[in-house]
């Protein structure tokens, strides 16, 4: 007779080491599935687009709604120079929606990303559009790296960045499924 099969829940590494050094609870969409009976690694998580509208070059839309979760500046610095500004990306409504999703926040007027200093000074204030994507309008930052990020919901909740940072091109990092350390996009608290 086949054993029955549990699935328990765990916390990814990055979830516990970002909650830790935040103080904050883990969410659920951090949690990680497990077939433990069976040994089965859960893999990667499934990716989501909570709008049900991806972006697509065939679009058209070049303008500042264009490619959310894609890695802005990369792109920029290779196609458009002189519009690879110092701080962009996206902010998404879940941890792991996919390429090109557009983000279609709610309020996005009441959302904010505050670049913070290695003092923990607020040094510029980025606001997304509908779409999720934020972007700062100068090449080059005005102070020292490195930085960290603060994001503030609607409601005033925040989450703040663990790790300082040097490169602002946060949809290098903050994919679909996180790299770098990141645990997946960035999210509003």
């Amino acid at each position: 007779m086949p054993r029955p099969v549990r699935d328990v829940t765990r916390w990814t590494w990055g979830a516990l080491l970002v909650c830790g050094a935040l103080g904050c609870s883990v969410e659920p969409q951090l949690a990680v599935t497990l077939d433990v009976d069976a040994g089965v690694d859960a893999g990667p998580a499934p990716a989501t687009c909570a709008s049900g509208i991806i972006w697509t070059e065939a679009s058209g839309d070049t303008g500042a709604s264009m490619a959310p979760g894609y890695a802005c500046r990369s792109c920029h610095l290779r196609q458009a120079p002189s519009m690879a500004y110092s701080f962009m990306g996206t902010v998404f409504p879940a941890l792991h929606e996919k390429d090109g999703c557009d983000a279609r926040l709610a309020e996005p007027s009441r959302v904010k990303v505050e670049i913070l200093d290695a003092d923990g000074q607020v040094r510029l204030t980025l606001v997304p559009n509908a779409a999720g994507n934020f972007l700062s309008t100068t090449l080059q930052p005005s102070f020292p790296l490195p930085y960290r990020a603060r994001v503030v919901g609607p409601d005033g909740a925040s989450r703040v960045m663990a790790t300082p940072q040097s490169n602002g091109d946060c949809n290098s990092c903050h994919t679909e499924q996180g790299t770098q350390g990141a645990p997946g996009r960035i999210t509003l608290p």
